[in-house]
């Protein structure tokens, strides 16, 4: 018998063992040298850029997007780029069905696939199939969030919740009853899958330690600015896309929206929510243009309110770059991990044959622009050509000062099952306003509670009422 299941296992397992497509794939911030490092990649290995940015889909809009030139890609091919129209919405979902047709073409080519992007969802969703579950069921956003909530927007977030309980009283367990988006995220996950949220986290989470889920044999360059030097680069990128007409560029889209020529997805309160109205700036600058439409200020005043207009996007800028990281330390290296780990539990585990998919990460210090062919093009390339030609490739956390610190590994690999351990604790001690027990969102804020001095004068204060009890006078 249990030669029987070897045998079926090693028949399931077998997809692994098949020859498949390679890709390479450039993340990182905004403002790193994305666009610039893939062009390089793609002369130095005859490659192919695919763009894996969302906003970088929709034809021209090249400012405010931050698209490479023509003459910038010295006729290196680029594909699903500028091609969508403003008032489209372009879907992770449709990404990665034209993304994996794209890596199909130029493979037959016998050219390689070079993704560039920082949407981050975007290539994680096409290397690992699972994640568009997995983006779905982790609570984290995405391009089409606010369409997932629409089928529910009727619904208040207290209904909500009473919903998820009935449906998924694991997941209804983990959220605040406050928090509407991810109470929404899991009822959608429920309505589109059929199934609990959490159900579909436990399968991954078994699924994970035999499966490995990466479509592509693929080494993933992450491009990365030490934050206080990409700070000062993204404050002065954004005054540079002014000088290049970032207005003139916004003034006209929003002419279009008025005239009737241009339909904005989505109702007034999400207008700066979907489509190609995320991109930095048009909320930014919405008040400040409007205000210069309407002509109704002062030059002084006009001034003033652009003044802060360009504060807010560079401080969008920022957080957005902020984010970013977040999403490559706290979801694509844990997904990295898993497959590298699952791989090396199967690898010649039956008839000693390697698993023909692979997945590495490379970070590259692009701090120091004067010296980039040093840090990133010339290690990338020699890397790269390493991979391409299945030749060993050095440790990932040897390269610098920040691969050391960020890509060793630390804590609970798997982002899921840190989503099923999350839970709430209810403090017995201590009540709010409405004089009911406290309720606390996590361990972290578990353990603040318990140490805060709140909570040690109400537990004196229980203890001391608890003796009088027990020992009246």
């Amino acid at each position: 018998m249990r030669s029987l299941q070897r045998v079926q296992l090693w028949i399931q397992r077998l997809a692994m063992f098949q020859p498949t497509r390679s890709t390479i794939a450039v993340i990182g911030t905004t403002g790193v040298g994305k666009s610039q490092l893939g062009i390089e990649l793609s002369k130095a290995l005859h490659g192919e850029v695919i763009n894996a940015d969302s906003m970088q889909v929709y034809k021209g809009l090249d400012i405010i997007t931050n698209k490479v030139t023509e003459s910038e890609r010295e006729n290196v091919p680029h594909h699903l780029m500028d091609f969508l129209e403003p008032e489209d919405e372009y879907l992770v979902t449709q990404f990665v069905k034209d993304a994996s047709d794209k890596i199909e073409e130029i493979s037959e080519r016998k050219s390689l696939p070079v993704l560039v992007g920082g949407t981050n969802y975007y290539v994680q969703s096409l290397l690992w199939p699972m994640s568009l579950i997995s983006t779905a069921t982790d609570g984290s956003s995405s391009s089409d969030e606010q369409e997932e909530e629409d089928g529910i927007s009727s619904m208040d977030t207290q209904a909500l919740y009473k919903e998820l309980q009935k449906v998924d009283p694991i997941m209804a367990a983990k959220w605040h009853p406050s928090d509407r988006r991810k109470i929404a995220k899991s009822l959608k996950v429920y309505r589109d899958m059929g199934r609990p949220q959490s159900e579909i986290i436990k399968e991954q989470q078994q699924r994970a330690k035999t499966d490995v889920n990466l479509r592509y044999n693929t080494i993933i360059f992450w491009l990365y600015t030490d934050p206080v030097t990409l700070n000062r680069r993204l404050d002065d990128r954004v005054m540079k896309m002014i000088e290049l007409g970032l207005f003139d560029e916004l003034s006209s889209l929003r002419k279009r929206v008025q005239e009737g020529t241009l339909d904005m997805p989505g109702k007034d309160l999400e207008k700066y929510q979907r489509g190609i109205w995320q991109a930095i700036g048009y909320k930014e600058f919405d008040e400040y243009l409007t205000a210069v439409e309407n002509g109704n200020l002062e030059d002084n005043e006009l001034q003033a309110l652009k003044k802060e207009s360009i504060e807010r996007m560079k401080a969008a800028t920022r957080r957005y770059a902020k984010r970013q990281v977040q999403w490559i330390r706290n979801k694509l290296l844990p997904t990295i991990w898993n497959t590298q780990d699952t791989l090396a539990n199967i690898k010649s585990s039956i008839l000693s044959i390697t698993p023909s998919q692979s997945v590495q990460l490379y970070l590259l210090d692009a701090t120091d622009l004067s010296r980039w062919d040093e840090n990133v093009k010339n290690t990338a390339v020699r890397i790269a050509q390493d991979f391409v030609n299945d030749r060993n490739m050095p440790d990932p956390t040897t390269l610098n000062e920040f691969s050391s610190e960020l890509l060793t590994r630390g804590g609970d690999a798997d982002p899921r099952q840190k989503l099923l351990s999350w839970k709430k604790h209810t403090c017995e001690v201590c009540t709010n306003q409405s004089a009911n027990p406290v309720v606390l969102n996590g361990d972290l804020e578990w353990k603040q509670h318990m140490s805060s001095r709140l909570h040690r004068r109400n537990t004196k204060r229980e203890k001391m009422m608890k003796k009088k009890v027990d020992h009246p006078e």
